[in-house]
């Protein structure tokens, strides 16, 4: 398990320092403030620190004895709900990506912040509901409002 780890937090430190790379082929800074590099440059960079922490404290947790648990299988990637739990939320992302451009930030985020609280086990109606509306229609108004980031409107106009 901690070999598991150290490999997935290998990889993400990895992407981070990509993203990284990428965002300072973008320029950091415009006439108006922040350039379209800022925030991927920023981003990646609270992803490294991140990783490296995680990274380190797997590294100094003690290792088990492999006769503590003799027979016990040890596995990498997620098996049973686990792995299904994944892939719906991989098939989540998916489907919001696709229909981002045609119902809009609002209502595409709406749908999937409810389905992704509800894929990974919560079942209270009112945290799903607060969760859905302020990660879709609170996001929409933060980055219209404040920061100026257009997003898209879909077809509907919402």
């Amino acid at each position: 398990m901690r070999q598991g780890r150290l490999v997935a937090t290998g990889a993400m430190l990895a992407f981070c320092l990509f993203a990284l790379w990428q965002s300072l082929l973008l320029s950091l800074t415009d006439r108006l403030g922040p350039g379209p590099g800022f925030f991927p440059f920023w981003l990646a960079l609270i992803g490294i620190v991140l990783s490296l922490a995680l990274f380190v404290s797997i590294w100094r947790e003690p290792q088990p004895a492999a006769q503590d648990a003799p027979g016990e299988e040890v596995r990498i990637l997620p098996h049973g709900w686990g792995a299904m739990r994944c892939f719906a939320i991989i098939g989540l992302l998916a489907a919001v990506t696709m229909a981002m451009e045609f119902v809009g930030f609002r209502i595409a985020m709406l749908v999937f912040n409810a389905a992704l609280v509800i894929a990974l086990g919560e079942r209270r109606w009112w945290l799903i509901a607060v969760f859905a509306v302020l990660g879709s229609f609170g996001v929409h108004y933060l980055f219209t409002t404040w920061l100026d980031v257009l997003l898209p409107t879909g077809q509907f106009g919402i």
